[in-house]
């Protein structure tokens, strides 16, 4: 993928090594990279550019980092933001990205691995018609607003020392979304073959920041509203993506080992713009059979033609507007791209797509299994899959 667009790049960092750094690493780009060593003057090349990324360290003086990232997030809704430190501080990056503070983090020195991935974060950006997006959510059923629970969840995942407890106090206050916690994590595709009754355990089971993405996606079901007549349609969606997190998790075992966690809720959330489209839509498309016929096949060119956007777009648009981490933009702005493009997470999670819907769909569905290596087991995924369309449909959104 080839980032086309100049986009603008914010590096916020005091240390002079580290500007020579990365000036020597991004020096040949053609994106504007600006350099602010402080918050003053992050805020004043605001009135001007709006930034594509902001890459920040985390040991900013002046200012928590949690308040600054809060303020960018505010600020620059649409801009990935990403935070990096000395490998000392391996452990607060991974707190902030779990808490949905930062979209990604790394940790210093730069390495060449890292011009790489920028370039790769700012081509998975241009794909996403951010301004689109947001317009078409504000004339439908506008942003998920989240309850109230979820407010107070973030609110304890910003402080440093934040125990479990009080994250199981917070989910415990909303027993509907509590309830339907329990009913994911005790799902066939979640458990172990044990059950799981109590919120401390689910908890525990899932991590925080797995916990804190489950919410996010069982209270967007929640959001959005479809005509009872059409909730089957809604929950062959959710099953789909269910299934899909499963089976990515099965597949990254062989193509991206250590990330299996990670592949099953990218695959859970994959899709999540099918359901903003479905909801969206309106009487005259809700009458017409031809369209829910043919809409799981051909989804990504029917979106195109009635709204301007596709179901990639708006799934991975909401996902960063959610503060999650890039890994599951990616997946979701990028499944529908061919498979020998794709790499890590987006790639378990496009090949389980695809073999669901090949089982699904039989000839009607054309894939590009043939652009992977010969010597990948892709017949025992398929047959995975084909177990897996056999599984009943988990209700969570009833």
């Amino acid at each position: 993928m080839v980032c086309i667009k100049k986009c603008s790049v914010f590096i916020v960092d005091p240390n002079p090594s580290h500007k020579a750094a990365f000036q020597e690493l991004l020096g040949r780009w053609p994106h504007l990279v600006c350099y602010c060593t402080t918050i003053e003057e992050f805020k004043q090349l605001l009135s001007g550019i709006v930034p594509d990324i902001v890459l920040c360290n985390l040991n900013l003086p002046g200012l928590h980092e949690q308040d600054f990232l809060r303020y960018v997030s505010t600020a620059c809704p649409h801009a990935i933001r990403i935070i990096f430190s000395e490998k000392t501080g391996a452990d607060a990056l991974v707190r902030t990205v779990a808490t949905g503070a930062a979209h990604r983090g790394f940790c210093l020195p730069l390495s060449k691995d890292l011009g790489q991935s920028l370039e790769h974060d700012l081509s998975v950006r241009s794909r996403i018609r951010m301004r689109k997006c947001w317009d078409f959510l504000d004339n439908g059923q506008g942003l998920p607003a989240l309850p109230p629970v979820v407010h107070e969840l973030e609110v304890i995942l910003q402080k440093p020392d934040y125990a479990l407890n009080q994250v199981v106090e917070v989910l415990g206050k909303d027993p509907v979304l509590a309830a339907r916690l329990l009913q994911m994590v005790n799902s066939v595709h979640f458990s172990r073959g044990m059950k799981i009754d109590d919120l401390h355990r689910a908890v525990s089971c899932l991590g925080i920041s797995r916990t804190r993405k489950m919410v996010l996606f069982l209270c967007a079901l929640n959001h959005f509203q479809y005509p009872k007549k059409y909730h089957p349609h809604a929950l062959k969606i959710i099953d789909h993506s269910i299934q899909c997190g499963k089976l990515a998790g099965l597949i990254a075992k062989t193509l991206a080992p250590g990330q299996e966690r990670t592949a099953v809720t990218a695959g859970l959330l994959h899709d999540i713009g099918k359901l903003v489209f479905l909801a969206s839509l309106d009487e005259v498309l809700h009458h017409s059979p031809t369209f829910l016929r043919r809409y799981g096949l051909f989804a990504t060119e029917m979106e195109e033609q009635l709204f301007g956007i596709s179901h990639l777009e708006l799934g991975s648009a909401l996902l960063l507007w959610w503060n999650l981490p890039l890994v599951m933009v990616d997946a979701a702005a990028n499944h529908g791209q061919p498979l020998n493009s794709l790499q890590g997470v987006p790639l378990c999670v496009a090949i389980a797509d695809r073999c669901l819907l090949k089982i699904a769909n039989g000839e009607a569905f054309t894939t590009d299994f043939n652009l992977l290596s010969q010597d990948l087991p892709v017949e025992h995924w398929l047959q995975c899959a084909r177990s897996m369309t056999m599984e009943k449909i988990m209700p969570i959104a009833a």
